[in-house]
C-alpha cells in the first residue's frame, strides 16, 4: 500500500469511527466490539504510514 492509499484509508476509518459514535449515541449500535477493532485498525495504519514515512 502506498502512502496516499494508506492516507486515504485512515481518512475513511476515522471518518467510520466517528459515524459509529453517532450511532452509539442514537442507540443503534449493537455490536460494541467494532469500536476497538476500528481503533485498532486505525492504530496499525498509523503504525504502517509511519514506517512508509520512514522509508522516504
Amino acid at each position: 500500500m502506498s502512502l496516499p492509499e494508506a492516507q486515504r484509508e485512515l481518512k475513511e476509518l476515522r471518518t467510520k469511527l466517528f459515524n459509529l459514535r453517532l450511532q452509539k449515541q442514537r442507540g443503534e449500535v449493537k455490536n460494541t466490539r467494532i469500536f476497538a477493532q476500528t481503533r485498532k485498525d486505525i492504530a496499525r495504519l498509523l503504525h504502517h504510514i509511519s514506517e512508509l514515512e520512514a522509508e522516504q
